[in-house]
């Protein structure tokens, strides 16, 4: 392949410093931060763009550090760790504002909360394995990268990661692993595997219960304090990795919350198994929280029952399917990575609701779905949380306003 020397001029959502080149058109590069001078090996080649990997710093930005774990710059799970925090945090920020400005055509410059721990805030983790080696894929690739331990990890999940190496001896058909903790109890989810006495076994006191595919053992849910409630989740369900910084954010949209006229109604929609339904309770005179996942509405049924919160009613629909019932003032949502569908985004706006707290992992789909809400609501808030240091991944909180 073609090899280059450029000097980088932006960072770019996905990890990559950007450079522009006449023959090539944009020149996203991994390995590199903005404003330095590389040697580039140029490895996909489009009509207007390519893809390169740095093999030589010639000039270093001074924010570049030495990353401290081994692991980087094989395995895939980070992809900025070479950059100081602070400047990590610096060009996550920049990320969230072009893409309003390239992509929501209006100039909002993001609020950046404090930040929490850079490493041990994972608790929960997704692992490969071959059978034997238990990491990550390595970037853009479907190698594993073995790993004794992930320093993302609090502390119970890499003790656990000690005894997943080897499972492939017991359960031939184990290509993933799963591990939740609340921080005293570890529990894992094996999809795909059946029942094995012989790993229950291996897990020995690393593990408090293992979810397989035809049945548990053990404990089958971890129990994670959130905001001095209970907030329950099995195995399989989605819950904020970064449990910490998750709280912040809770805390945030209550802020907004106690300024708003007390009592009304709550729609939170994809509301998972609570996490801004159940806190935000006590703020309003009902609340409907809609979810479609089997396992998540399950948990949101429990925490409901076990918070005793009787103005809190659980709806399982797909956003897309769910039939709005009256006015509600407020509505939160937290879609997926591909934001709002043409269904989700009509039925937004059906609802009328005097603000909208919009938590996005995905500034382009945020700014563009900010674009379509534009004739009817304006920005009052856009806030990024850190949710995942030393990776490419950008948590933003958005308050809109009815006009």
């Amino acid at each position: 392949m073609e090899r280059r020397i450029v000097n980088t001029l932006a960072p770019v959502y996905g990890g990559y410093a950007l450079a522009r080149e006449e023959d090539i058109g944009i020149l996203f590069i991994r390995g590199a931060l903005p404003g330095e001078k590389v040697e580039v090996k140029l490895a996909q080649r489009k009509k207007d763009y390519a893809f390169g990997d740095v093999l030589q710093i010639l000039s270093p930005s001074p924010y570049r550090v030495d990353p401290p774990c081994v692991y980087f710059g094989d395995c895939g799970g980070c992809q900025i760790q070479h950059a100081a925090y602070p400047y990590q945090l610096d060009m996550k920020r920049w990320i969230l504002e072009e893409a309003f400005r390239r992509i929501g055509r209006t100039d909002v410059f993001p609020a950046v909360a404090p930040p929490g721990a850079q490493f041990g805030y994972r608790y929960r983790g997704g692992f490969k394995t071959d059978g034997e080696n238990v990491g990550f894929f390595a970037g853009r690739s479907r190698r594993i990268v073995p790993i004794v331990r992930c320093p993302l990890m609090v502390g119970r999940i890499s003790m656990a990661m000690t005894a997943l190496r080897g499972l492939g001896r017991f359960a031939p058909s184990v290509s993933e692993i799963h591990i939740a903790t609340d921080g005293a109890q570890a529990v894992a989810w094996l999809p795909g595997v059946a029942y094995s006495a012989e790993i229950i076994e291996r897990f020995g006191g690393f593990i408090s219960g293992v979810h397989f595919e035809d049945r548990s053992w053990g404990r089958d849910s971890i129990s994670l304090d959130l905001e001095g409630l209970a907030y329950v989740v099995s195995t399989s369900s989605f819950f904020q990795a970064n449990w910490r910084m998750n709280g912040a954010l809770v805390r945030r949209i209550i802020d907004f919350v106690k300024g708003l006229p007390p009592g009304g109604r709550l729609l939170d929609l994809y509301a998972g198994a609570g996490n801004f339904a159940l806190p935000m309770a006590s703020w309003f005179d009902e609340v409907v929280a809609v979810e479609e996942d089997v396992s998540s509405f399950a948990d949101l049924r429990r925490n409901i029952r076990l918070n005793n919160l009787k103005n809190v009613r659980a709806v399982r629909s797909s956003v897309e399917r769910y039939r709005i019932e009256g006015k509600f003032d407020v509505l939160v949502l937290d879609p997926p990575r591909s934001g709002l569908s043409v269904k989700a985004l009509a039925l937004v706006r059906a609802v009328e609701a005097k603000a909208i707290c919009y938590i996005s992992c995905n500034p382009t789909t945020l700014a563009r779905d900010v674009s379509r809400l534009a004739d009817r609501y304006n920005v009052g808030l856009l806030q990024m949380f850190d949710f995942f240091p030393n990776t490419h991944h950008v948590e933003a909180l958005t308050i809109l306003l009815l006009r």
